[in-house]
């Protein structure tokens, strides 16, 4: 018997698991559902929510958007991560018993495509302040190659952003909560990470 768990809020996947506090978590034996639950996720506690979907015997963790050092923490505990998954609950728990959660419908904006499949990425927030901010990833004491052709800064040199433009981190786009799906227009140089929603308070992610 495996057990997965869902992060969720209001019956849709939560789009940060960071700020998530339910999980679904669906038992399954010979490919059948034979028992369904839910918990309650430590709020803001990134090493109290691990312990838990280690004590609950979480196998897997079908998640949104999810930050590097949690996603490390929840694979060293050993529970595979199936991050950047967006849609319905109950169709996303449809979708991930027939094995068919790689189709386009259930990933979140933003996701890598890897020829004729997708690849996600792990979103991590201290790369995005570093995106808007007009800097890609670079080694060394040169210029470094950013993540979408645009150029990282080393030791020395002017950075440039991921639209190719000096300093070009890219205006377009909206800040929207992880919670109640709160929309706002993304303010230049201010992470959205970085932002709470006016109405509910939670964290707000970059779309």
């Amino acid at each position: 018997m495996t057990k997965t768990a869902f992060a969720y809020w209001d019956q849709r996947i939560a789009a940060v698991f960071d700020s998530a506090r339910r999980i679904h978590i669906v038992e399954v034996e010979s490919g059948r559902i034979v028992a369904e639950s839910q918990a309650t996720l430590p709020e803001d506690q990134a090493v109290q929510k691990v312990l838990l979907l280690e004590e609950l015997g979480i196998g897997t963790l079908v998640c949104g958007a999810i930050s590097g050092p949690l996603h490390g923490m929840v694979i060293s505990c050993g529970i595979r991560v199936i991050p950047f998954v967006a849609g319905e609950l109950h169709d996303v728990i449809r979708a991930w018993l027939k094995g068919e959660l790689e189709q386009e419908t259930f990933t979140m904006p933003g996701c890598c495509g890897r020829g004729g499949g997708r690849r996600r990425r792990t979103w991590n927030p201290a790369q995005e302040a570093d995106e808007m901010n007009g800097k890609g990833r670079a080694g060394g004491n040169g210029r470094g190659q950013g993540r979408s052709g645009g150029q990282g800064r080393g030791g020395g040199g002017q950075g440039r952003g991921r639209m190719g433009g000096p300093q070009a981190a890219g205006v377009a786009g909206d800040c929207v909560c992880s919670n109640c799906g709160h929309r706002e227009p993304h303010e230049r140089g201010v992470p959205c990470m970085q932002r709470q929603c006016p109405k509910c308070g939670a964290a707000m992610t970059r779309q």
